[in-house]
Parts: C-alpha cells; sequence; structure tokens
C-alpha cells in the first residue's frame, strides 16, 4: 500500500536549524560590540582632543625678560606666537616679554626676587650678551636649564666720527687700543694732527655690554690666543694691565651708555675737539641710532682682530619658581621663534640672523664678519668682568633709561 508523507511533518523537517540561527545572531551581536566599541574610543579621543582645545587647565601666562633692544621683536613674535592658541599640558599659553635691567634682574636671580618691584619670576631671560649669563652660572649655575642658544647676534663696533673712519681705515687692530688711549697725540698715527689720543668710552652704565666685550677683544688680541680665551689668560697681568689702560684714558659718556657716547660724537662741532673719539657699541644699537642719518655723523669701525659679538642668549632658567608647563611652553616659543618668518621680526631690526637683512645704510653697511671671536670660558668672562665694572663684576644699572631708536641726538 502506497503511503503519503505528512505535510506538517515536512514543512518541519525542512526549517532552519536552531545551530545556523545562534551562530547568525552571535556574529551580528559581536559585529555590533566591535562598532560601538570603536565609536565609543573615538568619542573617547575627540573629548580629550576638545579638551585640550579648551584648556581644562586654565590659561597661563609665561613671563620672560629681555634685553631693551631685543625685547620689541620678541613680543612681536610672542603675539604671533599666541595667536596660533598653544596648549601645553592642558593649559592655554601666552608668552610675556618684558624689557628689563640686566643688573637689576641678575640680583634678583642670585639673590631675593621681588615680584612687587620686578614683576613676575622669569621663565626665560635673554640679556644682551654672555656677560650675564657667565656671571650667572658662576653665582648660581643651578638656575640655568640645559644650555643656553641665541636666535640672532650682531657684532661690537666702534663708533666713529666720519672723519676718524677715514683715517684710521683698516690700519686699527684691537691691541692697539690700550696704548692709543694712554699716549698723548696718539692719533697723529693716522694722520690727524691736533685730535690727541683715542678718547674711547668705556661706559658701565645700562646696556653696556660693548665695553667688556671690547676688553675681550684686546685680551684675546694681547695674549695671540686662537681659541676661547682662558680663565688663566684672562686673569694675568698682560691682559689685566691692558684693559686698565683702555680704562684709564676714557672719557665719561654723558649718561653712562654707549648710545650717550655715540650721541656725543655725533653732536660734536668739531670732531677734533671732541671730548669722545670713540665709543664701543653693538652694530644693532648703532644702526637703530643712525639709520635715518643722511648724510652719516657717524662711521662704525670693526678693528683687525676676532670680532667681539653679542649674542643675546636664550637662558632658560629652572627652580621652584617655574613650573613644567612653563618649562615647555618657552622650549615652544623657542623653536617657533626660530622659524625664518619669525626672525625676520629681530633682524629687521638691524641683528643678524637667519632672515633678511635691513637696506645698509650711510652709516651701517652690514659687512660681514670674516674673524669672529669664539665666546671665551665663563671665568675669563667673569675675570674681564672683575676689571671693566669692578667688584662686583657687572655693570651699574644706569638712572636714565635708554633713548627711544631714532637719530642720534635727535
Amino acid at each position: 500500500m502506497a503511503h503519503h508523507r505528512n505535510r506538517g511533518e515536512s514543512i518541519r523537517n525542512r526549517g532552519v536549524s536552531r545551530g545556523v540561527v545562534f551562530a547568525l545572531l552571535s556574529i551580528l551581536l559581536v559585529a555590533a560590540i566591535v562598532v560601538t566599541w570603536r565609536d565609543l574610543g573615538d568619542r573617547i579621543n575627540r573629548q580629550a582632543d576638545d579638551a585640550a582645545a579648551q584648556c581644562v587647565e586654565g590659561a597661563t601666562s609665561v613671563p620672560i625678560i629681555a634685553d631693551p633692544d631685543i625685547a620689541p621683536g620678541l613680543a612681536a613674535i610672542a603675539t604671533s606666537f599666541t595667536n596660533t592658541k598653544p596648549v601645553v599640558r592642558d593649559h592655554c599659553v601666552t608668552i610675556a616679554v618684558r624689557p628689563g635691567d640686566a643688573k637689576i634682574t641678575l640680583d634678583g636671580l642670585t639673590g631675593k626676587w621681588d615680584a612687587e618691584s620686578m614683576g613676575a619670576y622669569p621663565a626665560a631671560w635673554v640679556p644682551q650678551s654672555s656677560v650675564w649669563s657667565a656671571d650667572l652660572a658662576t653665582a648660581k649655575p643651578d638656575l640655568i636649564e640645559g644650555n643656553s642658544r641665541s636666535l640672532v647676534s650682531t657684532p661690537v663696533v666702534l663708533a666713529v666720527s666720519p672723519e676718524l673712519a677715514k683715517a684710521a681705515g683698516d690700519q686699527l687692530d684691537w691691541s692697539q687700543i690700550p696704548l692709543l688711549q694712554q699716549r698723548d697725540a696718539s692719533l697723529t698715527e693716522f694722520g690727524l694732527q691736533g685730535w690727541g689720543s683715542l678718547r674711547m668710552a668705556m661706559p658701565i652704565g645700562a646696556q653696556s655690554d660693548a665695553s667688556a666685550l671690547a676688553a675681550q677683544a684686546v685680551a684675546t688680541r694681547v695674549t695671540r690666543t686662537t681659541g676661547p680665551l682662558t680663565t688663566a689668560d684672562a686673569e694675568s697681568p698682560r691682559v689685566t694691565s691692558s684693559v686698565k689702560a683702555m680704562l684709564g684714558g676714557a672719557p665719561l659718556s654723558p649718561d653712562g651708555t654707549p648710545q650717550g657716547a655715540a650721541t656725543a660724537i655725533a653732536n660734536a662741532a668739531d670732531p677734533a675737539k671732541a671730548e669722545i673719539h670713540a665709543v664701543p657699541i653693538t652694530e644693532q644699537r648703532l644702526y637703530q641710532i643712525t639709520k635715518t642719518d643722511q648724510p652719516a655723523r657717524l662711521s662704525e669701525v670693526i678693528p683687525s682682530g676676532p670680532t667681539p659679538i653679542a649674542d643675546y642668549p636664550i637662558i632658560r632658567l629652572s627652580g621652584p619658581e617655574v613650573g613644567d608647563v612653563a618649562a615647555d611652553a618657552v622650549a615652544d616659543f623657542i623653536s617657533y621663534a626660530s622659524q625664518p618668518e619669525q626672525l625676520k621680526l629681530l633682524t629687521e631690526l638691524g641683528f643678524r640672523g637667519d632672515a633678511p637683512m635691513p637696506s645698509a645704510t650711510a652709516t651701517v653697511t652690514f659687512p660681514r664678519t670674516r674673524d669672529p671671536m669664539p665666546t671665551p670660558e665663563d671665568g675669563a668672562i667673569v675675570a674681564i668682568n672683575r676689571v671693566v665694572y669692578g667688584p662686583t663684576s657687572v655693570p651699574a644699572s644706569s638712572a636714565v633709561s635708554p633713548a627711544p631708536s631714532g637719530t642720534a641726538g635727535g
């Protein structure tokens, strides 16, 4: 007898296996978990980025004290840096550059910092030259974080009258200066009758690093040192007597500054009878005070021998007053300021660096420095400072504020 398959049984036997259904559901569940986990991770990362961008730790101002000549340029770079909205350790940071007297700053760093009269404790200091960093390194080496570096520099030259520059030409050597300073009628050596001695001022007031740097150049030349001036050479009787000879015949600057002496030379009615014939000054400062002169009332003379350089070292400071945020912010700022488009804000002021220089003027032509003087040992710098500035080692703060940029004697 024929048998017929039951319809209901046939349908049940052809149904989908429960195991297959469970496997499909498991795959879908795992996929959903993976997608959810990735979305959660992305959300966490976005929240972290948003939190950083929103400065969850708040705003922080990082102070830097700089020499008055370089402070305006650094302040302009700091403004540009702030406009990039930098965030350091979840802090929105701004760099606050302010000009400061070097001696007051050094006294505060090596003694007790008075925030009420001196402002906030700096995270970095940019003095005019290593004259100051050497003194700080000698007095309190632990205050300096890492090695100092420079963004720009400027050579030390002699500001003289155009008549003296024409007569001296390239005949003047750093080693001659002590004798020219001491000997009566020494300028007859250059055919200048009735001019008397060199009469080179050696200012020790505000921003007078050029005096100490000129003394370093003389010391390097008289000892015939080919490398950095050593402490032993700087302390030798020959160097001490040479530097003292420079100082002994030096007329006083009207306000204790190189700029004041240069202005006196420019304003002299008769250059032969002027009380000051020459003064060491940075090329940058000479450019600033003479850039509109036409014709020139001053000239720059670069004596033969190694040329001293004002290097404007960026001294990063350490200690309990300088937190991690400030230290990192200074490092970021230095990196930013090193970019050529930022450096031009400094070189356009007359500093030398990795950016275009201003056009030559009637006074300053920015000649190539063929023989830059190696930076002396810290001990040698301090030894020369002691002779130039006296037992306190560093220049006395001038009561007269540096004059604004403009024409000499303007």
